[in-house]
């Protein structure tokens, strides 16, 4: 009861506007300022079905994404749903969908423009979208011990599968009780040239806590964005 008076109380302190009932809460903030961008409901399982809503602080719902497990089971527990997100401002979709015996990849930047379509073997794509939570839990020793851990994820936006690395890395704050992970591309000298995600994990649970680096959700002029998102757990 306390969990949810608080999340019902966060809730209302960052005035994003859902009021249903959540699994987790994120809130996405500028890493500088700490101002807040939007903030993410990520609902309950319905089934093999799941959605994570996007609101803005002024309580509007910008985005949706929506997750299906393809073999039955919780989409929160796979490391490859089912995806279609949509952005309601400017109309940008992305979705990695099974089809037959291969995964389709599907993008288009706005709402009247043209889809770009790629496909991908069963065996290309480790990763789709948030089933990287799920990844991480099955791989949960291998990390914790320092093992790096490549996979390929599976990414509409560049209608093909990028290989990516894991690893685990000290922590910036603390560190007591969590699991600090690095993501990168796999190629070291592509390193070089883009940005790599920060995520922190609760050690008890095995809990996304914190991330950092790019999100999968546009700015305002649809333009790339990189936020810290905190979550929560009623």
């Amino acid at each position: 009861m306390l969990n949810l008076i608080g999340a019902l109380a966060l809730n209302t302190a960052v005035h994003c506007g859902y009021e249903g009932e959540v699994r987790a809460i994120g809130l996405a903030r500028q890493p500088g300022s700490g101002e807040l961008v939007y903030c993410e409901y990520h609902l309950p399982a319905r089934g093999q079905r799941s959605r994570v809503l996007y609101y803005s602080p002024a309580g509007h719902r910008i985005a949706e994404k929506k997750l299906e497990s393809r073999g039955g089971g919780s989409p929160h527990n796979t490391p490859r749903p089912q995806v279609r997100q949509q952005d309601y401002r400017h109309g940008e979709e992305r979705q990695v969908l099974w089809k037959g015996s291969v995964w389709q990849l599907r993008y288009r930047q706005a709402g009247g423009a043209s889809w770009e379509s790629a496909r991908l073997e069963a065996h290309q794509a480790d990763v789709v979208d948030a089933g990287f939570d799920a990844f991480v839990r099955q791989n949960w020793s291998r990390l914790a011990a320092g093992e790096p851990v490549e996979f390929s994820f599976a990414s509409p936006l560049h209608g093909r599968a990028v290989t990516l690395r894991a690893r685990k890395v000290t922590c910036k704050k603390g560190g007591q009780g969590t699991l600090c992970l690095q993501v990168d591309l796999a190629q070291p000298l592509l390193r070089l040239f883009a940005g790599n995600l920060y995520l922190v994990y609760g050690v008890g649970n095995r809990q996304l806590r914190t991330f950092d680096g790019i999100v999968n959700l546009l700015d305002s002029e649809g333009e790339s964005q990189r936020l810290r998102i905190d979550y929560h757990y009623p």
